[in-house]
């Protein structure tokens, strides 16, 4: 059972079970379950009011719901008002999605600016690969790195990409939605962006014999320690502000957001975008940036 979730999950729903827990304490009560409808009200009309956005209340809610519900408990968060009182939450605290896509010019300027940055010819080609894959395969950055040392099964590994002339296939045992997908496998056509000089099949390649055929998570120091997420947050922060961008606008979703913008622009069909991208459902227009 403990499988059935993604280890990103796992700690995610830790953390929505120790903020009922400190409700709960606040209120000089002890947590048990069930936890009763009107608790779970209570318990909603609190992370709203100490800030907690929209859609981290319904995550949280979703992670309580979930630990009722692998117990063998009815569902608090099943009922119509906690239904309407969500849906108030979400009307009064909607913030938008202010992130930018990272298009192909932006991308080109970025790796344009690496060698100036970062005077490790080894981080350069390691950064230019993962940018340029996550913006050809839409890959969310934690596909291709973890957040910490000990969760490396998660990411990206040497045996998952395998490079055949202009084709790159990835193979992903772990992402955002496994747990109900299962695994999955891309394959991603690796030539010139669209006249370009950005080449990710070239690049993949150029850094994959710099990292040596060494097992192990693909994105690796010369060490052979994983690449963090936080690393490479800050080295995308180090480059925005060389290049002049505005660091709260791009992320390192940026890129996926990029990618499926990129392609609405080319005319590509929903269903195409929806697959390359590897959505289930219509989540993915919420990403096209088109002014």
């Amino acid at each position: 059972m403990e499988a059935s979730l993604a280890p990103s999950s796992r700690l995610h729903y830790e953390r929505a079970w120790k903020k009922l827990v400190a409700f709960h304490e606040s209120l000089f009560l002890t947590t048990c379950m069930p936890v009763s409808m009107p608790m779970m009200l209570l318990f909603i009309a609190h992370l709203h009011a100490t800030g907690s956005a929209p859609a981290s209340i319904v995550s949280t809610v979703s992670a309580i719901a979930y630990f009722h519900k692998i117990n063998g408990f009815a569902d608090p968060s099943n009922c119509f008002l906690v239904a309407k009182l969500l849906a108030g939450a979400r009307n009064l605290g909607a913030v938008p999605d202010v992130r930018l896509p990272v298009t192909l010019p932006v991308l080109a300027r970025l790796i344009q600016a690496l060698p100036t940055v970062f005077s490790s010819h080894y981080k350069c080609l390691m950064l230019r690969a993962m940018m340029v894959l996550a913006f050809k395969a839409y890959l969310r950055i934690g596909e291709m790195v973890p957040r910490a040392r000990n969760m490396v099964h998660g990411c990206l590994h040497m045996g998952d990409v395998l490079l055949s002339g202009e084709l790159i296939m990835l193979s992903f045992r772990r992402f955002k939605h496994s747990a109900r997908q299962g695994p999955q496998s891309l394959q991603v056509r690796g030539e010139c962006i669209h006249g370009s000089a950005i080449h990710p099949a070239a690049f993949l390649r150029e850094f994959q014999q710099a990292r040596g055929a060494l097992p192990g998570p693909l994105f690796a120091h010369p060490d052979g320690s994983p690449m963090l997420r936080r690393e490479f947050d800050g080295s995308l922060k180090t480059l925005l502000v060389f290049c002049g961008y505005e660091t709260s606008a791009f992320k390192g979703h940026s890129f996926r957001i990029g990618a499926a913008t990129a392609a609405a622009l080319r005319g590509e069909s929903d269903a195409q975008i929806r697959a390359a991208g590897r959505w289930t459902s219509d989540a993915f227009k919420k990403y096209i940036r088109i002014a």
